[in-house]
């Protein structure tokens, strides 16, 4: 990466009340509180100066980044077909010939994904329940871990996500990673297509929204971005 540019991740319920957090340092998460979530967030890449983080330590776990999301859905009459996450953008990107296998690769990694990236406002949304990589859920004495493969063989069905309700009194703890994104070298690699990020990057950041499907209301939102050192 160009050495004049720092990483920074930012969260908040807004565009407008982002705020920065440290990578890696979980004992110090980003606080979201608002009238639809109430949570915590943090955001770790794998040796990203200058501390690195111990959830990288197990030589199984080949993530090259972790987004950790623990809190609370406070919004009435929601269920689980109601909430999504994943990217949106505010004008169109420039994508490099070859793009549509990087496409096609994350529609079989996320069998949830809807997207349209040559949008004039390009977005990439699939269901929470589906695009986490982790979930555990607990309920007043009980917790509720189902496997990522159970999990999204079960809830790749409307009617299924539509059956379970969100209440308030449930605390969500979320994990979203993946071995593909390399922001310490702004790098996309998945089998059969790699992407130098910075020789298409327009300015725009990347940004993480977990939001209602119909309304548009945003829990929260997470922001990679590039900053030029002055």
């Amino acid at each position: 990466m160009d050495n004049n540019l720092r990483l920074t991740v930012r969260v908040g319920s807004t565009l407008d009340t982002l705020v920065p957090i440290e990578i890696n340092n979980d004992a110090n998460p980003g606080r979201i509180q608002n009238d639809k979530f109430d949570g915590y967030i943090t955001a770790r890449i794998r040796d990203h100066p200058p501390t690195p983080s111990k959830y990288f330590d197990n030589s199984n776990n080949n993530d090259l980044f972790c987004i950790q999301i623990s809190g609370r859905f406070l919004i009435p009459n929601c269920t689980l077909n109601d909430i999504q996450f994943g990217n949106q953008f505010e004008r169109p990107l420039h994508l490099p010939w070859g793009s549509s296998l990087l496409l096609k690769f994350a529609s079989w990694y996320d069998p949830g994904l809807e997207s349209n990236l040559n949008a004039p406002e390009p977005y990439a949304f699939s269901p929470l329940i589906i695009t986490m990589n982790q979930i555990k859920i607990e309920q007043g004495d009980k917790s509720y871990w189902p496997s990522p493969q159970d999990r999204r063989a079960f809830f790749k069905y409307p009617q299924n996500r539509k059956a379970v309700d969100l209440t308030p009194n449930q605390i969500w703890h979320m994990q979203f990673s993946n071995p593909y994104i390399d922001f310490n070298n702004c790098t996309i690699r998945v089998p059969g297509f790699e992407m130098d990020v910075l020789k298409y990057w327009d300015g725009q950041p990347l940004r993480f929204y977990c939001k209602t499907i119909k309304t548009d209301e945003v829990f929260f939102i997470v922001e990679f971005d590039l900053r030029r050192l002055s």
